[in-house]
């Protein structure tokens, strides 16, 4: 009977997550404007889709029988999106500490089962708003005007469908279900409070939408909601020195030529240095100096690491013509993982064994203090 309940308890948190999910995707796009290229619904399952570990494919065919196909893919994960849908499927697996593993079990059962779902919804088309017309690849890399992408060719005369691949959609959403119940194994495991530490992101995250939206707008806002997680990182990581990379190959790579992410350092160091600081006197309560430290260094660095393979960005275009594939681009947007690693170890725990030594002279010195005042 209680087995049968945890079961069914699984099965309510995935489907919480993905309904969560869902509408941080949709909020988004919608505040995006979105809706002005194509079917909300659709591309919000594309945006869920991709936030579980999925790509998303598209393909332009030019009307009037040409026999000329634009495909490509863009590998983005929408980390606000897939981080909301952690944070709920976790919350709701915690809600009881017996019982964890088997609800944990029918959730990496439903969860891909439902991302299925959404990623069989997630195909449709795109329109340009207000029909408007390219001038074709004249003057891009030294190209000359080809094909249908013609100098003042419509871009009504292209139909540009998107759909989202099934099985990368089911291997991200077993593995993206079985590292939160794997994290809520161990908060559960060595009573790690982290209530406070949901309410901090939680008002952070708040804070930061309002001033997206209080300076740049609601477009501003919604691309910050998708994407947040993978802004933070990227200011934390150059600050903490991790390299980041761009690369470009293809016969349009030129276009990426001299663009380069800003360098790792500078001012984003004191960032960082905060932010770990932050961390260090919020796990510096109890235990011993060097287990903390050591603690939060690893922590620090697994996530870092973590993070770095998740934020990449790839865009992939090719041609295909009388059977025949050309790749005209294949660019991407990539972190260090190995550099993340070690450097968030290491920051991690000299922070961790910073702030116990600040704490440690606080608590000294304020009784000693006190006793003075008197």
């Amino acid at each position: 009977m209680a087995t049968g309940r945890h079961v069914w308890q699984g099965v309510t948190a995935a489907v919480a997550a993905l309904t969560a999910m869902a509408a941080t995707a949709a909020a988004g796009l919608l505040l995006l404007d979105a809706g002005r290229f194509g079917g909300l619904e659709r591309l919000t399952a594309a945006v869920v889709g991709m936030a579980v570990g999925g790509s998303a494919e598209f393909g332009a065919v030019p009307a009037g029988g040409t026999p000329v196909a634009v495909r490509g893919s863009i590998d983005l994960m929408p980390l606000g999106v897939a981080l909301t849908g952690a944070v709920v499927l976790g919350c709701l697996l915690l809600r009881h500490r017996d019982g964890l593993l088997v609800r944990g079990a029918a959730a990496a059962v439903a969860f891909p089962a439902g991302a299925v779902a959404v990623a069989m919804a997630a195909r449709g088309d795109v329109r340009p708003p207000g029909g408007a017309s390219v001038g074709g690849m004249s003057g891009v890399c030294g190209l000359p005007a080809v094909g249908p992408l013609g100098r003042g060719r419509s871009v009504d005369a292209l139909s540009v469908g998107f759909s989202v691949p099934l099985w990368p959609v089911v291997a991200g959403a077993v593995i993206w279900v079985l590292v939160v119940v794997g994290v809520c194994w161990v908060v559960a495991r060595f009573q790690i409070a982290v209530r406070g530490a949901l309410w901090t992101v939680g008002g952070l995250a708040a804070a930061c939408l309002l001033a997206a939206w209080a300076f740049g707008g609601p477009a501003v806002a919604g691309g910050v909601l998708l994407l947040l997680p993978l802004i933070v990182f990227g200011v934390f990581s150059l600050g903490l020195g991790v390299p980041w990379t761009v690369s470009s190959d293809g016969a349009l790579a030129c276009v990426l030529d001299g663009v380069a992410p800003p360098a790792p350092g500078g001012p984003l160091t004191w960032v960082a240095a905060a932010v770990l600081l932050a961390l260090g006197v919020l796990a510096g309560r109890g235990g011993r100096l060097l287990h903390r430290a050591a603690w939060l260094g690893a922590a620090v660095g697994v996530v870092l690491a973590g993070l770095a393979l998740l934020s990449r960005v790839s865009v992939r275009l090719g041609i295909g013509a009388f059977g025949f594939s050309v790749p005209v681009l294949d660019a991407g947007l990539t972190a260090n993982p190995p550099a993340a690693l070690a450097l968030g170890s290491a920051g991690g725990a000299a922070a961790g064994l910073l702030a116990g030594g600040l704490l440690r002279l606080a608590s000294v010195s304020w009784p000693a203090w006190r006793d003075r005042a008197r």
